[in-house]
Parts: structure tokens; C-alpha cells; sequence
């Protein structure tokens, strides 16, 4: 290990080097049930850092795994060896061409951002995996992804029209660049001339070639894209298109070109009821072919009952199911209004041949489309709902020809039966593609060799009886690596490992995935789940949470959290006290100190696993006597530390204005060193102290409302090129021409919500904080008969969860809607606006209307791409500036033509001015400024 680090760190600076084993184990983690196997964590940031990763792996004969987004769940992205990342924006370029038809992306984009892209060409990828949210271009190639809407013809492998790709000898070759071709024709000969051979050898046989045929008619990941030895005959051809599903074991994706499909603007859902699966299989076999279907998903009795017991909002029929009742959810697109009538009509005309359990009916109202796929979408929550703690959930799916999907049905269930599984059966229903998924305990060696037993049937039942595919979409991996040869045969596995071979003659390419000779490979090394806390224990570690994260880049995302937090429990629980005291040293610098607390991880959790809750709990638990006696104390002086607060903003921002940014910086970063860290970091966005709170006219208005500022407004003025006046001024003035009366509630300099209490886990204070505001406020308000508005939405939506219920709570962006827009002129203003909804904002499902409220303001609004928490977390961004940094580094390229921006937090516009480059204000200044 020592020869390797010193090696690799002639390549790669060693910052970007991580050894130490809680940090290898904790960047490893991936959504399958295998734990990681890397020894050593790489981040590269350019081609050049790649070859030169793959030559000291070389050199030391060490295995290598290039990573995405680590979403894929058979094991192909838990690493053994060297696990490498790729960091930076080098890799996440998008580049649209020819209308949409064509697009270049290089691997470290996410899946979702090439159809953002396309979108406006009415065009997107063929591929929709449920992950591409998550997942990374890399990934959804190497994995040879498709998805519930996508057809065989339209995955990744059909869809490929040129590759740039680094083999294992470090050779860089661009299969469209004529150049780049020729070059390597002439180098690699060798090589071209063995895939040309393998090519040979497999159309050689005509029955070998038909089956090949077969099987890639219906969805099949297992193995390499042997397909490619029969639609090509140029070698460089072929390369490229083994490549794709190759899982990291032939070389490393660095862009791909691929061509689109277009995406009819239109659309009709509906979710159907029948009696029985065998109806809802008949029924599919009558559609194939007849009918313009673009999805058509089956759900069996055991995937209803569970959505029945965990899902609020689900259709009456579903409480009171007939046993063995099974549905289907159908969409069909078009280009117009009439084609879409037509495709319905020649649905029901289908429907109306079978049985059903309630009649029919379609809708093509977006927002009741999304309600009824989002049933569908939370089948596996729900299932994974259904296990304990302890257990872990193992997601198979597999593809058997449509024509026999019934038999297959009826097979599974006997599978399930006889090996004690209460399974859902879901799938994509045209393509034969059926997913399950199985609760078990795979820390337990009695259930281990249970899922042994039932994976050697399932083989068997599926290469045997079916010849279908074991692997439809997730890809071999580890999971179905034993099995590869059992799939094909035994000619077919020579031409695979010959390929293997041909690439990689040295197999330091992610060994042990793909190909493994090990007949239990399937079931070594697997995690160990165990119960840590009840707000984190449903966490699969699929990675749907950590696009969002602030601090992705610069400590742990939400399930490396989670994952670490249960190693060192485990650590504890086996007597390691030693290595869980280490261990648990790295998890409170990379994740507990630098979480944001924000919750939007949990809004992306298919389970809604609460991250910030455990955080939070962990803060409170480890919160020393004398923090908490401070915590007392401020609670019990609010309203004097706060004016404190306030005198010395002010203080400090005139010693900004004459000793000047730079000195002053110089300065305040000494101050805070002497400190150990403990003195807050002064930025040049930092603001002044608050203002007075504004006098205002008493029985003028038709209707009264009251106006609770946030503490963090009352303290925190203006910034010092910002020349507006205070924003409850600003705010009262808004409401006095919208024709309010305003209240404030009494007391006022001593209330708070209590939000950045509960930040630092400090929850008895912030509780009895809340109480105190909720009286003040109850009684300000005449017990809920008026409104009430607090100017900042992270302290609104603390109080929409603590506060009274009679109370009606709003925050700026509700409150202008519902009850300023109707009262007001609005004149839009000749300016480009750039707006930050919260992360409160966006956990209120307000930020569609803050977009809509800005519209009615200025000309042009912007919402900046992939910029969701800003990481100031409350007054984090004082004491980390490096999470507010981090998390805003795609900001100011967004913004540049913007005049300024908006929020509807005070902290947070402080950290967006200064990584923005533009001055940011409560969205209320912009509103008052249209309707003026």
C-alpha cells in the first residue's frame, strides 16, 4: 500500500488521495447489498490523471474501479482496489447537436441534465432509468441502461453513435475522429485483428447467432453486448459497442455521442383494476402491436397491499381489494390533441374485451399524471417499508419473452412460495420485464444460504424453461456474475472471457464483476445492516439523496452519513472501542459538522430517510455542559444578545467602510484563528445591524395582518453596497398599499422560532422558544383569525411544524400570491431576476410559485441549474465557509446576466452575494418595487 500511495501520488496530488479505511469504505458505498472493497479512494480531475491512474494500477498489479454515481445495485460500483471518482467539471459537459437529434456528453453528467438540454428541441434520451436523477452518464452506458418507458431499440447500446474511451494500457481513442481511428487501427492491430477472430467464431454457427438474436430482442444485461459480433463487422465497431454495458471491466467512458428520440408533448395516464394477473398478462399480449402504448406497468396484489398500508393518497378501490387483484398503469403519448384521443380509443377498445374491477378511465391533467406514476414509483418504499431494520432489500429483475408472460407470473409465485418469500411482482409489462424485490437478513448466514438456494432456482428457471435474460436492466455486476456462463453456454462464456481478455489482459478493470468463476461470488461479502436509529434505518443506500447535498464535494452525502454512522455503531457493538473512536473522529468532521440540516435529502429518499433529524439528535447528544449553559442563557436574553449581535454588525461594517474589505478580512481571519475557530468568519457580504422595527398606521386598512420579522432580519441590516432601505420598512410599506392593517406581535425583540437552536440540536430550547412565539402570535392574531407573515421561510416552515395549528402561517412567496397579487397593479420591470428558492421553500412545494410570483415582477427569471441548498445552513456559513462555497461553486457562471437576486432568507443572501457576485434581497423588495 505504501509503494502504491507514493506511486499515485506522482500522478495525483495527494489531497485527492484517501487511505484511511473509514474514509475508503464510507466514498465506496453503492445501493447493492455488497460492502466495498476498495482499498484506496482516487479523485481525478482530467484524462491526463486517468491513464496516469492506470498505470500505477498496472504497475502494481492493484484492480481498478472507475465510479459514477454509484446508484447501480448488482455491485458493479463497490470497487476492489484502487476506486476511482471523477471530480471537477471537466467531466460534465453537454453539447446538443443537429436540432436535439445528436448529443455529446461526457460521464460525469447526470442523467436528467441531457434531457433538461434537450427539452426544447421536444427531444430527450432514450434511456430512463429510475436513477437518472442520480446516475451518471458513465454509468448508465457502462451499465447499458434502459428504463419503464424505454424499448430495447431505443437503449443505451442502440442509441451510441461514438465513444472517446481509454483503454487498460492508457490508450486514448475517439471512435469519430478519423485521425484518432487510423492512429489506432495501425497501433492496435493485434487487437482488432482477436475481436475479429471472436467475431468469426460466433457467426460461425447460425443457431449461435439466431439465439443471440433472441435474447437481445427482449432487455439483457448479463454479460458483455454479444449482440455486437452480430450487427457489426468493422472491429472499431464492435469495440465501441462492447463498451457499452461493459460495467467498468473494458476500459473507461470519457464522452459518448448518441442520438434521441423525440418526446410528444401530450400525454394520457390511467390506472386500471382487474380481477387477476392472468387478465392483466392476457391483456397485454392482446395491446403488443395493436396499440400506441408508451408504458405499461403491472402491479400484483402483494405490491397493492403494500402500497395500500403505506400511502396516503391512493385510490378507493385500492382500501377494499379482492384477493388476487392486480392492475396496470398505461400512458400514451402524442403530438396532438386528436392522435391522443385516438390512441385512448384504440386502448378501450382492447379494455373492453376483459374483465375489469371499476371502469376506466384516463386523464391528461400534468399534475393528476404525476399523482398516479407516483403510485407506481413508490412501490419499492413501500415493499422496503415492509422489513425490519436489520433487513436489507434485494432488488431482482428479469426478462422473459412477452408471449409467455403469464406462465412466467405463475412460476415466480410458485418460486416465492416454495422458498417462503412474500414477493411483489412489478415490471415493465411490454417488455416481459418483471421486477421483485426481497426483504431479507443478509447478516444471517441461515438466511444467506436461503437466497442461495432460491437464486440457483430462479436461474434455472430462467435459462431453462425460458431462455430469458437474469439481468433485464441492473446489470451483471457481482450479484449475477456466477452465472454469466449458465445464461450463455459454454462457447458463448469462451467468447466473453476471450473479450475480457482482449481488453483488459491483465483484469485490473473492476475485477469480480462481470466475470467470476466463484459459484457463491454472488452471496460473499455483503453488508451487515443493523439498527442505528429509527429515522435513518430504512436507508437502502440507493444514492438517490446526494446530487442535492451541499457538501458532496467537501465531506459526506446523506447515505455516507448514514453508512459511517452504522460502522462505528458496529465498531462499538464488537468491542472495538478504539476504531470506533477513530472512525468516529472522521464522522463528525466530514459528517456531522458539515451537514446542512436542510431536509432535501429526505424530499429526494424514496423512504423518506431523515438525515437532518439524526444529525440533529447526534448535536443535542453531544452538545457539552457549557454550550448548553450558553444555549440557556441566550434563550433566556434573546432580545439582549440579539441587540449585541446588532451593535457589533454595525460595528463591523464601519470598520469595512474604512479600513476596506482586504484589511478587514486580514484581520477578522486573525481574530479567528486566536480564537481556535470559534469567532464567526467575517465575509465582505456581511451585513450591517438591524434596523428599528418601523412605526405603522393603526386603523387605516380593511383587514388586519400581522408581521413577525425574523430574528435574523431584525438583526442583520444591509449589505455594504446594497443602498435599499430596511426590509421591514420595505415590508410594511407593501402591505399598508396592499391595504393592511399591520400588527406585530408584542414582545417582539425576544421572539424567535427557535430554528437555529434546533439546527445545533439544542431542542429543548428551541421548543420552549417556539411556545413562547406561538402565545405571542395567538394572541397578536386573535387566536388565527388574521394571517400571519414571517418574512423568512426557514423560520416559517419551524413554525408551521411547531406552532398552534389555529394559526395560519405564511410565508413572502404564499403571502404575495394568495393575498397581495389580487390587491396590487403589478408592472413588470425591464430586469433579469435571478431567484434561490430555500430549502424550505422547496420542502413547502413553494417553488413553482416563487418563480410565478417573480414573473408577474420582472421581464426575465432565472433559477439557477443544480444550485439547491446554498450550505449557509443558519449561521453555519459563518462558522464552514467552505459548505457555502462548495455548494454554490455552479452559481455565479449561472448569473452573470442577471441584475440581482432573490430569496426569502436573510443568511442565505448574504452567502449568494458573496459566491454570486450579485446582491441578493428578500423576493418582498421586488414586489414592492412592480407595484409601486
Amino acid at each position: 500500500m505504501k509503494k502504491l500511495i507514493k506511486d499515485m501520488q506522482g500522478v495525483v496530488p495527494a489531497e485527492r488521495i484517501y487511505d484511511h479505511p473509514a474514509l475508503v469504505a464510507t466514498y465506496a458505498v453503492d445501493a447493492s447489498y455488497f460492502a466495498p472493497k476498495a482499498k484506496l479512494i482516487v479523485d481525478v480531475m482530467n484524462l491526463d490523471e486517468v491513464s496516469g491512474v492506470l498505470k500505477v494500477c498496472s504497475q502494481n498489479n492493484m484492480g481498478v474501479t472507475f465510479r459514477g454515481a454509484g446508484t447501480a445495485v448488482s455491485g458493479q460500483a463497490c470497487g476492489e482496489g484502487v476506486l476511482v471518482r471523477l471530480m471537477g467539471p471537466y467531466w460534465k459537459k453537454i453539447t446538443v447537436l443537429d436540432e436535439g437529434k445528436m448529443f455529446w456528453s461526457g460521464s460525469g453528467v447526470v442523467g436528467i441534465d441531457v434531457n433538461i438540454a434537450l427539452a426544447p428541441y421536444q427531444r430527450k434520451m432514450g434511456a430512463d432509468p429510475a436513477s437518472i436523477t442520480s446516475a451518471t452518464m458513465g454509468g448508465i452506458i457502462a451499465d447499458n441502461s434502459a428504463g419503464m418507458c424505454c424499448m430495447v431499440e431505443e437503449n443505451s447500446y442502440h442509441a451510441i453513435k461514438g465513444m472517446r474511451l481509454i483503454l487498460a494500457d492508457g490508450t486514448y481513442l475517439d471512435t469519430t475522429d478519423k485521425n484518432s481511428v487510423a492512429s489506432f487501427r495501425n497501433s492496435h492491430k493485434g487487437m482488432l485483428d482477436e475481436l475479429s477472430e471472436l467475431r468469426l467464431k460466433v457467426i460461425a454457427d447460425n443457431g449461435v447467432v439466431e439465439r443471440i438474436k433472441r435474447k437481445y430482442s427482449i432487455k439483457n444485461t448479463i454479460g458483455y453486448t454479444l449482440n455486437s459480433f452480430v450487427d457489426y463487422e468493422d472491429p472499431v465497431d464492435i469495440l465501441m459497442h462492447l463498451m457499452v454495458g461493459s460495467e467498468g471491466t473494458l476500459g473507461f467512458i470519457h464522452e459518448v455521442l448518441m442520438e434521441t428520440i423525440p418526446t410528444p408533448p401530450m400525454r394520457s395516464v390511467a390506472l386500471m383494476f382487474f380481477p387477476s394477473l392472468n387478465v392483466v398478462t392476457d391483456i397485454v399480449l392482446t395491446m403488443k402491436g395493436t396499440c400506441n402504448i408508451d408504458a405499461a406497468e403491472v402491479l400484483d396484489y402483494n405490491c397493492l397491499i403494500a402500497l395500500q398500508n403505506n400511502l396516503k393518497e391512493i385510490p378507493d378501490i385500492m382500501r377494499n381489494l379482492q384477493e388476487g387483484a392486480c392492475a396496470m398503469l398505461i400512458e400514451t403519448k402524442a403530438w396532438s390533441f386528436e392522435e391522443l384521443e385516438q390512441n385512448v380509443d384504440g386502448i378501450f377498445e382492447v379494455l373492453n374485451r376483459f374483465p375489469a374491477l371499476c371502469e376506466h378511465s384516463f386523464t391528461s391533467v400534468e399534475t393528476e399524471c404525476e399523482k398516479l406514476w407516483n403510485i407506481r414509483r413508490a412501490i419499492y418504499p413501500a415493499i422496503a417499508n415492509y422489513r425490519e431494520a436489520d433487513e436489507y432489500v434485494l432488488t431482482e429483475d428479469i426478462n422473459i419473452p412477452v408471449s409467455r408472460l403469464a406462465e412466467g407470473c405463475e412460476a415466480f409465485q410458485e418460486l416465492f412460495t416454495r422458498h417462503g418469500f412474500t414477493v411483489g411482482i412489478m415490471g415493465h409489462a411490454f417488455h416481459g420485464n418483471l421486477h421483485f424485490s426481497i426483504p431479507l437478513k443478509i447478516a444471517d448466514s441461515k438466511e444467506v444460504a436461503r437466497l442461495q438456494g432460491f437464486m440457483v432456482d430462479l436461474v434455472n428457471l430462467i435459462t431453462e424453461r425460458f431462455d430469458g435474460s437474469l439481468k433485464a436492466e441492473h446489470g451483471t455486476g457481482r450479484a449475477m456474475a456466477p452465472f454469466v456462463r449458465k445464461e450463455w453456454g459454454d462457447l458463448l462464456y469462451e467468447v466473453i472471457c476471450g473479450v475480457k481478455k482482449v481488453f483488459d489482459p491483465e483484469s485490473i478493470l473492476n475485477p469480480g464483476v462481470l466475470i467470476n468463476e466463484d459459484s457463491s461470488g454472488h452471496t460473499d461479502g455483503l453488508k451487515s445492516p443493523l439498527t442505528v436509529s429509527p429515522d435513518v434505518d430504512l436507508c437502502v443506500e440507493c444514492g438517490f439523496c446526494e446530487h442535492v447535498c451541499p457538501s458532496k464535494n467537501i465531506g459526506f452525502t446523506p447515505r455516507q452519513r448514514i453508512s459511517l454512522f452504522r460502522a462505528v455503531t458496529k465498531l462499538r457493538l464488537e468491542g472495538k472501542s478504539e476504531a470506533a473512536d477513530e472512525w468516529g473522529k472522521i464522522f463528525r468532521k466530514y459528517g456531522e459538522q458539515l451537514c446542512a440540516t436542510d431536509g432535501l435529502c429526505s424530499m429526494k429518499c424514496p423512504l423518506g430517510v431523515d438525515v437532518a433529524s439524526l444529525i440533529r439528535s447526534i448535536r443535542g447528544k453531544k452538545a457539552s455542559a457549557n454550550a448548553t449553559k450558553i444555549a440557556d442563557y441566550v434563550t433566556d436574553h434573546l432580545g439582549g444578545v440579539l441587540k449585541a449581535a446588532s451593535i457589533t454588525l454595525s460595528g463591523m461594517s464601519l470598520a469595512q467602510r474604512i479600513i476596506g474589505d482586504t484589511m478587514m478580512s486580514r484581520l477578522a481571519g486573525s481574530a479567528r484563528n486566536l480564537s481556535g475557530e470559534r469567532l464567526p468568519l467575517w465575509n465582505k457580504a456581511m451585513p450591517k445591524g438591524g434596523s428599528k422595527v418601523p412605526a405603522v398606521k393603526s386603523g387605516t386598512g380593511n383587514q388586519r395582518v400581522v408581521y413577525f420579522p425574523s430574528c435574523a432580519v431584525r438583526t442583520m441590516g444591509t449589505g455594504k453596497d446594497d443602498k435599499s432601505e430596511p426590509l421591514m420598512d420595505v415590508t410594511v410599506l407593501l402591505l399598508e398599499r396592499a391595504g393592511y392593517e399591520v400588527v406585530f406581535p408584542k414582545g417582539m425583540d425576544s421572539l424567535c422560532c427557535g430554528k437555529s437552536f434546533e439546527t445545533k440540536g439544542f431542542m429543548a430550547q428551541a421548543d420552549e422558544l417556539a411556545q413562547k412565539l406561538g402565545t405571542a402570535l395567538l394572541e397578536a392574531s386573535g387566536n388565527g383569525e388574521c394571517v400571519v407573515l414571517c418574512d423568512t421561510s426557514p423560520c416559517l416552515a419551524r413554525m408551521k411544524k411547531t406552532l398552534d395549528k389555529r394559526l395560519v402561517l405564511m410565508d413572502p412567496i404564499e403571502f404575495a400570491m394568495k393575498y397581495v397579487a389580487d390587491r396590487l397593479n403589478f408592472k413588470k420591470l425591464p430586469k433579469t431576476v435571478a431567484l434561490h428558492p430555500t430549502c424550505s421553500t422547496r420542502t413547502m412545494g413553494l417553488d413553482g410559485m416563487f418563480s410565478e410570483l417573480a414573473s408577474k415582477c420582472a421581464e426575465t427569471v432565472v433559477v439557477p441549474k443544480g444550485v439547491n441548498c446554498c450550505g449557509f445552513s443558519g449561521d453555519k456559513g459563518f462558522h464552514k465557509p467552505e459548505l457555502n462555497e462548495s455548494a454554490l461553486e455552479n452559481l455565479k457562471g449561472q448569473i452573470e446576466h442577471c441584475d440581482e437576486g432573490y430569496s426569502v432568507s436573510r443568511t442565505c443572501e448574504i452567502g449568494l452575494t458573496l459566491h454570486g457576485g450579485k446582491n441578493y434581497r428578500n423576493i418582498l423588495y421586488l414586489v414592492e418595487e412592480a407595484t409601486r
